[in-house]
């Protein structure tokens, strides 16, 4: 949010102030009181920019300053933090797959569950793709075509019904 404060003497407009902050940029007031921070900030500043300021006055400090930088790189860092354990979960999530795999040995985790699930009945599984043209004689229903193999994990209850198993 940006705020503009203006400084008036009657009718002359003596100076002018802005500021920016913004809800969670930091831990301190800024977390519930952000638009009064920003609020204070340019009224601040166009004192500063008034008459009423020294013309001595240091403004704004080298430390001032650095603080606001400190304070963007907190929040950068914050964003980077958020970015790398999103993906971090990503490449977890993937590596837990490839283990499944792995661990299945060379059939994927799909072909290993719809085992389980035919049972003793995957003689009429692999009857069914062979009456569709789904596979070829000699080829099991662990054989079907990717788009086939899709449907098959995806309506697995519906077909175990059609074929009554």
């Amino acid at each position: 949010m940006v705020i503009k404060a203006s400084l008036w003497d009657g009718d002359s407009l003596l100076a002018t102030g802005i500021a920016m902050d913004w809800k969670d940029k930091d831990r301190n007031a800024n977390r519930t009181n952000w638009v009064e921070v920003a609020e204070t900030s340019a009224i601040g500043r166009a004192i500063a920019n008034s008459r009423y300021q020294d013309p001595n006055a240091a403004r704004p400090s080298r430390e001032e300053m650095e603080v606001a930088y400190e304070r963007q790189d907190a929040v950068a860092t914050q964003d980077a933090v958020a970015t790398f354990k999103q993906n971090e979960a990503a490449v977890q999530a993937t590596a837990k797959i490839q283990r499944a795999v792995i661990m299945q040995g060379s059939k994927p985790a799909w072909v290993v569950q719809l085992e389980a699930r035919f049972g003793k009945n995957e003689g009429k599984v692999t009857n069914f793709y062979l009456g569709k043209g789904a596979i070829k004689k000699g080829q099991t229903w662990r054989d079907v075509p990717p788009e086939t193999a899709e449907k098959l994990q995806t309506k697995t209850e519906e077909i175990c019904k059609h074929l009554g198993i």
